[in-house]
């Protein structure tokens, strides 16, 4: 049996950007990613990955997008406090999750998490266009 979705609420350091989701199974209860590519270890990501269709994006003008490499994972950040919230990816077997930062979210213990490690750095995406 599935577990019953949870929601959440988080924003940025600031408060300017808000966003809530909800995920199943609780973030408690899955493992949540700690990838070593270059941009995750730099903003200390950790992530979870709800369904774009669960997750309410904050208001457009709030966040601003950061694209590098091969552009298709563009990370958003907050345009005020700068806190680094989450990525899309336009990948399409990717491009119905989000990868959100759970360091945004207030109610969770991040000590208490169970971490999945990834090896981010060792994957290579092709440019496009």
């Amino acid at each position: 049996m599935m577990a019953a979705a949870k929601s959440y609420a988080g924003s940025c350091h600031c408060g300017q950007v808000k966003y809530s989701f909800s995920l199943s199974p609780p973030i408690e209860e899955q493992e949540v990613v700690q990838c070593n590519c270059s941009i995750c270890r730099i903003n200390g990501y950790l992530l979870v990955y709800p369904k774009i269709d669960d997750f309410e994006f904050p208001k457009e003008d709030t966040v601003k997008a950061y694209r590098f490499a091969s552009e298709q994972v563009p990370h958003y950040f907050c345009t005020n406090c700068g806190t680094s919230l989450y990525a899309r990816s336009t990948i399409p077997h990717l491009s119905h999750i989000v990868a959100l930062n759970v360091r945004t979210i207030p109610d969770v213990e991040i000590e208490s998490l169970k971490i999945k490690k990834m090896d981010g750095k060792s994957i290579k995406f092709e440019k496009q266009g």
